[in-house]
């Protein structure tokens, strides 16, 4: 079951902070100004942005349409400004600013000088800014962010040609670090190979014990020499010492050390994707007996090997099944790829909740947040070099970026136990080097000299450069395999208008999202009966996403760019065992109604479910009760139970009947009803009713984080109906804004297949926040949530941010009386309205009786 309502700890350039630790993390995100478009001279502490726009990070230069696809994107120089007051405590620390990452080419500047340039919008970048900023005063930080088609880095394809967008900003976190001058080094500032940082790593792993190595390296920036012990702590999840190890040495100014400490775990939990359990390394510079730099560094103990024609084992155990997953793209409806850590977790929690196992990274690293919740949910991540069908051979600088995002992605990702494997190639590019194929992978193994590592490509390139996994490998080949894409290409009319059964919106209807779940449950058959050798499959792909060079973008996913599921959703996730358990998801017995019971539906009745056989009922009678089809290879194919619904049953036999018209199926397990699901017959339209959907993750008072809250058209008993068509407005309350822009549609909003989605963003206050959603005429709804503060403490100057922002961010407001949208009417009244309704059926019937002897008459 999900946990409830909570903050997830999201790690902070890689490492989870200490409360008290003389190394603390700030968040840096609220209180920017910024502009689309260059501007000469923005980096000067002088310059005049009094009439720029204020910005919150994750930015994304600007508020999209539902369809951001074909060009619709910005692209080109975007400037950001802010000024900052640093905290007390930094006055004799040393201070580092860490992006997560800025698209395309990121310049940063402090007090008007360049301290880094940064070419890629993928992976992450610090500076030390030390020696530059003021303690006795503000300062100003300016970025310049381009996100221009530039060959020159990876991708490096021009957008017009591209099947995902450039979509700009700073998208991602950025934090301030203080540490003392005697601390552990930041990996990213560090130029030792497999090294800077903490690396812990696994060089053996079975049933209940493990041999650990942790690599650690310290710098002494100060100005004299410093002895130091530096003290390494094994926990378990729960905080508890498992084991120590300490090491003493002494550093001159400027001179760093990296150690290598061995620890022997016994009564060792191990991590594996059914149970996620994880670990952290405590790290303790200690001067005498005074610590002058702690953290912790999560990871799991787990051990992959791929064993050939044995397939995947895990801590020397076979897997025991087959990887099913997605594809998955970063863009999100309205806001591009500037989603913040709580989107990024959702995402995570929806996929793998939805049937997922393994998600594909397509086609770059994926933002931390989403990898901090694979490792926790159990969700494999394939990791990949940002490219796509493109390699420059003009110049050779290229090349040589490409080398530096693959040693740069590993750095990273090295901790996780989610990372299944390495993705060290540019994704479908025939002409790529095999020279440099064979230079990356040897840089992954130089970063990351342990077990566990594979670096893998398409099965031709992979071959010739000697990798260790192969995509769309054959049953002939030495090494494992997995399928990286399916369920899509083998669908499409062409490649220039590029329909499919497969690429459908929700708004188009139960037939579109029937005809997408059919395929899918004919493609599944294909991962489940191959041998072990080919280790799964990923579907492309799990979320719909925009794209550069086609106007529409991906309609195909399991969840709209929304994050609403269709029906294949219910199909992935019907594969699991119906006694599989996970903390942080639902699972379990199942079962899922693919029909809405209306005028448009089809006869047949189309069930998901993992149970041994469904029982349906229709209109208080059993259907029957059936089993889904045998030897399929597919662990639980769909049930169709046929010609059960005709809407002229409905419009006949119950014109004239009182009571609520329901469809029930009920999973069966041993002969045991184990789960039930209605699907009631929606009448008229009546209002609408309001859902948060947070998949029980808080919403932080951070000036970005935000939440999705869905308005469900209802009747006036409350059942959703999906396919009446209004327009929603939105308003809202308290400490928060909904997130608008120019593109119309957003707000109001029309519903799509009974549904319309706002986006709600918390303010820097914590609060209570009401959330309105009216239609003319019919009821409205109020609901309420609350942003809680955020754990980082923040940076930013409230002055600074441009009053208009200000202005905006005021909520209307309106009569704060609560209406329930789908509270049900008193019983006199639905009596009375009942007996309306039954008079005028009896009215229609006695006229239609009239007119049919009319025409007997005539004839």
């Amino acid at each position: 079951m999900r946990d409830e309502t909570k903050v997830p700890q999201y790690s902070t350039a890689g490492f989870y902070g200490i409360e008290g630790s003389p190394r603390q993390v700030f968040n840096f995100n609220p209180g920017w100004r910024f502009r689309k478009g260059d501007a000469v001279g923005a980096q000067n502490e002088s310059f005049d942005d009094s009439d720029w726009e204020a910005a919150a990070l994750p930015h994304g230069l600007e508020i999209l349409g539902e369809n951001a696809s074909g060009m619709r994107n910005y692209q080109g120089v975007a400037w950001y400004r802010k000024r900052f007051t640093l905290p007390e405590s930094m006055k004799t620390k040393r201070v580092v600013v860490y992006f997560e990452a800025v698209m395309g080419i990121g310049d940063v500047w402090i007090n008007g000088q360049s301290v880094a340039q940064h070419l890629g919008g993928y992976l992450p970048f610090a500076a030390d800014i030390t020696e530059l900023v003021r303690h006795d005063g503000d300062n100003i930080i300016a970025v310049r962010a381009d996100n221009s088609n530039d060959p020159l880095y990876p991708p490096g394809k021009p957008q017009e040609y591209l099947d995902f967008t450039y979509l700009g900003g700073i998208y991602r976190d950025v934090y301030l670090i203080e540490t003392e001058s005697l601390h552990v080094t930041h990996d990213l500032l560090s130029e030792t190979i497999a090294g800077g940082g903490v690396f812990v790593a696994v060089e053996d792993a079975e049933d209940d014990r493990a041999e650990l190595a942790v690599r650690t390296e310290v710098i002494n920036e100060g100005t004299a020499s410093r002895r130091f012990t530096l003290r390494t702590i094994l926990e378990n999840m729960e905080g508890s010492v498992l084991l120590v190890k300490e090491e003493s040495a002494e550093l001159q100014p400027g001179e760093a050390k990296a150690f290598e400490q061995q620890l022997s775990v016994k009564n060792a939990h191990l991590w594996h994707p059914d149970d996620p359990y994880l670990h952290f390394i405590r790290t303790e510079v200690l001067e005498d007996v005074k610590i002058v730099d702690s953290f912790r560094t999560r990871f799991g103990i787990r051990l992959f090997e791929m064993r050939g024609d044995d397939g995947l084992f895990v801590n020397k155990k076979f897997i025991g099944y087959k990887l099913s997953g997605v594809n998955r793209h970063q863009d999100y409806a309205y806001v591009g790829n500037a989603l913040p850590n709580s989107g990024q977790w959702r995402d995570a929690v929806l996929l793998r909740e939805g049937g997922s196992n393994v998600v594909r990274a397509a086609h770059y690293p994926l933002d931390p947040a989403f990898m901090d919740a694979c490792d926790e949910l159990g969700l494999l991540v394939t990791v990949a070099t940002p490219g796509w069908q493109f390699y420059n051979h003009e110049n050779p600088i290229f090349e040589q970026r490409v080398i530096e995002d693959t040693r740069a992605m590993v750095r990273r990702d090295r901790n996780r136990p989610a990372v299944l494997l390495w993705e060290t190639a540019l994704n479908e590019t025939e002409d790529q080097p095999i020279s440099m194929l064979k230079e990356l992978h040897r840089v992954v193994h130089e970063e990351f000299p342990f077990p566990g590592a594979f670096t893998c490509a398409d099965v031709d390139g992979a071959k010739l450069a000697g990798f260790d996994f192969y995509y769309h490998g054959s049953m002939e080949d030495e090494k494992c395999s997995l399928t990286r894409e399916y369920g899509d290409g083998g669908e499409v009319d062409n490649f220039g208008s590029q329909n499919a059964m497969t690429r459908v919106k929700r708004e188009w209807g139960e037939q579109a999202m029937l005809n997408q779940s059919r395929v899918r449950a004919h493609d599944l058959k294909d991962i489940y009966n191959t041998p072990p050798k080919r280790i799964g499959a990923t579907l492309w792909c799990g979320i719909d996403h925009q794209r550069g060079y086609h106007p529409d973008p991906f309609f195909g996913g399991v969840l709209d760019v929304f994050r609403l599921p269709r029906y294949s959703f219910y199909l992935f996730k019907s594969q699991y065992a119906p006694d599989y358990k996970l903390n942080g998801i639902n699972t379990g017995p199942m079962v899922y109604i693919a029909h809405e019971i209306s005028q448009v539906s089809g006869s047949d009745v189309t069930v998901f479910t993992n149970c041994e056989e469904v029982r349906l009922t229709w209109l208080g009678e059993v259907v029957g009760t059936l089993k889904p089809e045998s030897g399929t290879d597919v662990p639980h194919p769909p049930i169709v139970f046929p010609d059960v619904f005709d809407f002229h049953v409905i419009s006949s036999k119950w014109r004239n009947r009182t009571g609520e018209i329901k469809m029930i199926a009920e999973g069966l397990i041993g002969g045991e009803v184990v789960c039930r699901e209605v699907k009631t017959y929606s009448e008229w339209l009546a209002g609408v009713k309001l859902e948060v959907d947070d998949v029980n993750v808080a919403l932080t008072a951070d000036g970005s984080d935000f939440v999705p809250v869905r308005a469900v058209l209802v009747d006036h008993k409350g059942v959703p109906k999906v396919l009446a068509d209004e327009f929603v407005h939105f308003e809202v309350e308290g400490p928060a804004e909904i997130i608008e822009g120019p593109v119309p549609g957003m707000n109001p909003m029309k519903t799509q297949f009974g549904i319309a989605t706002v986006f709600v963003r918390a303010t820097t206050e914590p609060g209570e926040i009401r959330v309105k959603a009216s239609i003319h005429g019919l009821k409205s709804d109020v609901i309420t949530l609350r942003s809680t503060a955020p754990e980082l403490p923040l940076v930013f100057d409230a002055s600074y941010v441009p009053a208009a922002t200000e202005a905006k961010s005021s909520a209307p407001k309106w009569d704060t009386a609560p209406v329930q949208a789908s509270a049900p009417a008193k019983p006199e009244e639905i009596a009375k309205l009942e007996e309306q309704i039954r008079r005028l059926n009896l009215e229609l019937t006695s006229k239609e009786q009239d007119i049919m002897e009319l025409k007997g008459s005539r004839r």
